[in-house]
């Protein structure tokens, strides 16, 4: 009985941010991606400030919460709480997810800038710069809708087609790979030419 509680009450490997990117929950993916995009609509096309529409935001949600209280007064049913309290394993597991993910990025930019393979550095100079072109395209707001609608798309086609994604990216690594290393031995040929060219002169001049 004691394993079969300890089972039932074990936590769920999938959080639910992972749920919303991989479609798992659709009906909440779909509501982050409704709410995201009529947020894009009203501050790009229709000229809203993120301030207004978060006033909206916070004026619907007292509104709601207060015809909720009203609703129960009258019915003199007291509000269960309970929900909206935050437990100090949240707070705890909360803190530990952001300084794991510090420190991941920490680490990821001195191993980027001290790793030997050359194509990581270049994939990673070039992925900034695509980034800071993009940057001069778009204002802040655009730039955060797409980077939402390619987090809800990427991961669940990664997911389907990840084998052949990472087949494409091996094969594309071993060849400029190989092209580096074929390059890298022809400037050290001519350079070894121009060393023995340079070597005969003098000697002739002697």
């Amino acid at each position: 009985m004691a394993n079969d509680v300890s089972k039932n009450t074990s936590p769920k490997s999938d959080t639910t941010l992972e749920d919303i990117y991989l479609w798992r929950r659709k009906k909440l993916a779909f509501s982050v991606l409704l709410v995201s995009t009529a947020t894009w609509v009203l501050i790009n096309i229709y000229g809203f400030s993120s301030i207004t529409i978060v006033s909206w935001a916070a004026m619907a949600i007292v509104s709601m919460v207060f015809l909720w209280g009203s609703l129960l007064r009258l019915s003199k049913v007291e509000p269960d709480l309970s929900g909206l309290e935050v437990s100090d394993e949240f707070v705890a597991e909360t803190a530990r997810s952001c300084r794991k993910l510090m420190e991941e990025i920490v680490r990821w930019m001195f191993t980027v800038g001290v790793e030997s393979e050359w194509f990581v550095f270049a994939k990673t100079i070039l992925g900034v710069w695509i980034l800071s072109r993009i940057g001069n395209l778009l204002d802040f707001h655009t730039f955060l809708f797409i980077g939402l609608v390619i987090g809800l798309t990427l991961p669940k086609l990664w997911e389907k087609h990840g084998d052949r994604l990472q087949k494409l990216s091996r094969n594309l690594k071993d060849r400029s790979n190989e092209a580096y290393n074929n390059s890298r031995e022809k400037i050290l040929k001519m350079k070894k030419k121009l060393q023995h060219g340079t070597e005969e002169k003098v000697k002739k001049a002697e």
